[in-house]
């Protein structure tokens, strides 16, 4: 193809597509590699101060180019001064995973919103898709490892069915939990982090 031999007649598609294709056996590598160190505790989970609104936009800079390659619109409303205590680098993890799932398994042209405050008294986090569902079948088993629906077994999406196996650890590491539901206009997935390791916001500014 790079010699521009026959029957590559668009070259320039063929070369993005064959780029692709090593950059999602990289991503599965590294998710495969990052579950096997927590699995076999050689991984120490951080206990710092972590701003998760500051931490959630430096995420939403690195994963800007998939939603603008979907031609999908973000709608962020991110409350400023919530500090949780835990590993700044995990948690990035998780919002990543969350954001690119959202922007991979909804349509070209949804909206993507993003929300952090605090829900039922606890800091949160919230990634919703528009224009998507997932089967009710489907939704008890999307944090096990390698499960993907099957409707979404695509080339598309590239996804490995492990993203969210990890949220799931990662968050267990924090004593957080994830939850993922079908809304009105698509799907909401939901963090939840402990209320003892939050700092420096009033419970005037929880989510109405």
């Amino acid at each position: 193809m790079l010699e521009e031999g026959g029957g590559y007649g668009e070259r320039e598609k063929y070369r993005r597509r064959s780029l692709r294709v090593p950059g999602r056996m990289e991503n599965v590598v590294q998710e495969m590699l990052a579950i096997s160190r927590m699995e076999s505790g050689s991984v120490t989970v951080k206990r710092e101060p972590v701003e998760l609104s500051a931490l959630i936009e430096r995420q939403l800079a690195l994963d800007a180019p998939l939603l603008e390659q979907r031609n999908q619109r973000l709608v962020k409303d991110l409350t400023p001064g919530i500090v949780v205590i835990g590993d700044a680098s995990l948690l990035g993890r998780v919002a990543g995973n969350l954001l690119s799932n959202a922007s991979l398994y909804a349509a070209e042209g949804a909206e993507v919103r993003v929300w952090c405050g605090l829900l039922d008294g606890r800091p949160a986090l919230t990634v919703e898709n528009t224009e998507a569902h997932i089967s009710e079948k489907a939704l008890p088993h999307l944090f096990e490892a390698f499960y993907r629906e099957e409707t979404s077994r695509n080339r598309a999406t590239g996804g490995s069915g492990l993203g969210l196996y990890l949220v799931k650890m990662i968050l267990a590491r924090h004593g957080a939990e994830c939850t993922i539901e079908n809304t009105e206009d698509g799907v909401r997935a939901a963090v939840r982090l402990e209320t003892d390791a939050v700092s420096g916001l009033a419970a005037g500014n929880m989510i109405g």
